[in-house]
């Protein structure tokens, strides 16, 4: 297994993400609290200190994931709670077809069995651990430029000009840049939406609704081998991301 310092973890990380928008959840904006800002800085150069800036990435990250994942397990209930009523009703319906088209899926008269077995795979927790430690390493535990200034932890790309940040090493023909955030909520929201969406992470749905099957936990380790086309690096990115998982449990367990 191959180990690797923050510095080349940073410098070997690169993004294939599609942009991703959270203007998809309409259905959760009427409540939504004020963005939630975080203030990461550089590691410290001794070890002390790094494990101690580390500690401190862990413990802001921490509670935004798991709120996150809160709100869409409470919404996962919901969805089984009315797929379990034998005449849903109109306003359920209404509400169940709203979810789906947040989810990228289209709803035709009644939900059938097929309906709700992808719905229900996509509408589904990411693991805290793996959430966290990506934003670790996709924004240099919070001190990359595009974390600093634009909220955005996981590489999120948006193609429409001044939507964010230009990379300074984007290639002149490129047109992407690097979406900014009102917060850090916003940029962890807009991370488990394109996990939860995009054909790219198929695998990991795949792989999550079979641990669900099975009555099994959201093994963090497990779920990373459905990331292959997070990153360019594939399944060297994939292993990295394994390492720091193992390397992190304590601290984020305690953070």
């Amino acid at each position: 297994m191959k180990t690797f310092n923050l510095t080349s973890i940073f410098l070997l990380a690169s993004l294939l993400l599609s942009g991703c928008s959270v203007d998809h959840f309409s259905l959760f904006q009427s409540d939504a609290p004020a963005p939630v800002q975080v203030d990461h800085q550089k590691p410290a150069s001794t070890h002390g200190d790094v494990s101690a800036r580390k500690a401190a990435f862990f413990a802001s990250m921490k509670p935004v994931v798991m709120r996150e994942n809160n709100r869409i397990r409470e919404l996962r209930e919901e969805l089984y709670a009315i797929r379990a009523l034998r005449h849903p009703g109109k306003a359920k319906l209404k509400l169940v077809a709203r979810v789906a088209r947040d989810y990228q899926l289209e709803l035709n008269g009644e939900p059938d069995a097929a309906f709700w077995q992808e719905l229900l795979v996509r509408v589904d927790e990411v693991p805290l651990e793996m959430a966290l430690v990506q934003a670790a390493n996709e924004s240099a535990w919070g001190s990359s430029r595009f974390a600093r200034e634009g909220n955005n932890y996981f590489g999120q790309w948006c193609f429409k000009k001044g939507c964010g940040l230009v990379p300074n090493q984007r290639a002149a023909d490129a047109t992407h840049e690097v979406r900014r955030f009102a917060g850090v909520d916003e940029s962890v929201r807009a991370y488990m939406y394109n996990i939860n969406t995009s054909g790219a992470y198929a695998e990991f749905r795949s792989i999550r609704h079979s641990l669900r099957v099975q009555s099994r936990p959201l093994d963090a380790e497990s779920l990373v081998y459905g990331l292959r086309s997070y990153s360019e690096l594939g399944m060297t990115y994939v292993e990295m991301i394994r390492s720091m998982i193992r390397s992190n449990r304590e601290l984020i367990a305690n953070s």
